[in-house]
């Protein structure tokens, strides 16, 4: 918790007012009901329910709950011996999370428990420790730990989202916040365009493209000291850099008299060897899992489709055969599903597909959306999309149970990209 502290002190703040937060947009009626009690202090402190609201906001931030109020509760328990379990079988409650809190100077141990109602028996018994100032991601903690004890998923409040934001005409900035559009802060601004924000595995850079120069040229950033480094190509045009998630290298597309295609670059030895060679547009590349594919764009077959190729021995296969437009596809953590943008007649959607399977599965309603990605624990997709001229991210559970929306005030908001689980 302590190393991610460090490396956001050295970004720019650049509104105390979160730009993004999450608006649900539509969910099921059929949500699991919790209830999260105030936790105990050992001497009645304003965090017995400042963890208890900050632990439901994490909860239910995507829609995939009904939290019960406060009000309705039948009874406050902090321990086992004081929680009965027929007190929430009344109320219809799916699943209950107390605790309690020991205080000293400046720090603060936190007990929770995580019952399962329906099951009468206790899913997760859990503490942890830290700093008073720390408090924000200790519940973060809590909650992914609570959140997977219930979904079988990873939890992902402790993660960040990267995004370019252009709050008016000609000026652009990448901006990193958390999940939740809280503490948001500018990596980098300019006058000229920014696009393609791109993870390191590690999550302590992050890959993009700037034209400041007049050309495209990628940067890759340290978040921890915020210096930048480029690919050097001699002043070529680069864009769409991604990070293998072996941390080895990083592929991308440099266009030599106007025909991209897709290049890799070894990030030990600094060099650069080419993957594709084709007349037609091959760009838009996306690492499989284990760094041993790469999905890209391509018009080769006559239209923007998606290919794979293998990078062992660069064969080259198609992957979408249904529709008119497929592009800007990624692969879902299990490497057996991928997303991508999926068009027709001017209409564009977020479409899924399994790879052992031939017909896609368009999961968005919206009409000009773009720019999918993925939720390192594979349920969640976030998205560009637009209405009248502004730019926003929406976003939707695999299951579809729940729709939201991450608009902002002034400007345009676009490419979103999710980090990586974050200690």
């Amino acid at each position: 918790m302590k190393r991610f502290l460090i490396i956001t002190i050295f970004l720019m703040t650049f509104n105390s007012e979160a730009r993004l937060k999450i608006e649900i947009a539509k969910g099921t009626e059929q949500l699991q009901k919790i209830a999260i009690v105030p936790f105990n202090s050992n001497i009645n402190s304003q965090f017995e329910y400042q963890v208890r609201n900050l632990i439901n906001e994490k909860l239910t931030l995507f829609g995939e709950f009904e939290s019960l109020d406060l009000s309705q509760m039948l009874s406050f328990p902090f321990n086992e011996e004081n929680f009965f379990v027929r007190d929430w079988e009344l109320l219809s409650i799916d699943y209950v999370i107390f605790g309690k809190i020991t205080e000293t100077d400046e720090y603060l141990e936190i007990n929770y428990v995580v019952s399962d109602i329906n099951l009468k028996r206790i899913m997760l018994r859990g503490d942890i420790s830290g700093l008073k100032k720390d408090i924000e991601l200790i519940v973060k903690k809590i909650s992914d730990r609570v959140y997977e004890s219930i979904t079988g998923l990873k939890g992902i409040f402790n993660t960040k989202l990267a995004y370019i934001l252009n709050p008016e005409p000609d000026n652009y900035s990448i901006c990193i916040s958390d999940i939740d559009g809280n503490n948001e802060e500018v990596l980098f601004s300019s006058n000229s365009p920014l696009m393609s924000p791109d993870w390191s595995p590690d999550g302590k850079k992050l890959a993009y493209v700037s034209f400041e120069k007049g050309f495209a040229e990628i940067y890759i950033q340290n978040l921890l000291t915020g210096v930048r480094e480029t690919i050097p190509t001699l002043g070529m045009s680069k864009s769409a850099p991604v990070w293998s998630p072996d941390s080895k290298s990083i592929a991308f597309v440099i266009s030599m008299s106007g025909n991209p295609d897709l290049y890799n670059y070894n990030l030990k030895t600094k060099k650069i060897s080419r993957l594709t060679s084709h007349y037609g547009i091959d760009t838009e590349p996306a690492w499989s899992p284990d760094s041993k594919k790469l999905l890209f764009t391509s018009n080769r077959s006559g239209s923007p489709q998606i290919f794979e190729i293998k990078l062992s021995n660069k064969r080259i296969k198609r992957v979408t055969l249904e529709g008119s437009y497929n592009a800007r596809s990624r692969f879902f953590p299990d490497g057996r599903n991928i997303v991508f943008v999926h068009g027709n007649n001017g209409v564009f959607h977020i479409a899924t597909r399994n790879l052992k399977e031939r017909f896609i599965n368009i999961v968005t309603e919206t009409k000009l959306d773009e720019s999918p990605t993925i939720s390192p624990n594979g349920h969640i997709i976030i998205y560009s999309a637009k209405k009248d001229d502004q730019g926003y991210l929406a976003g939707i559970t695999l299951d579809r149970k729940s729709k939201f929306e991450l608009p902002v005030k002034i400007g345009s908001v676009r490419e979103p990209a999710w980090s990586p689980f974050l200690n």
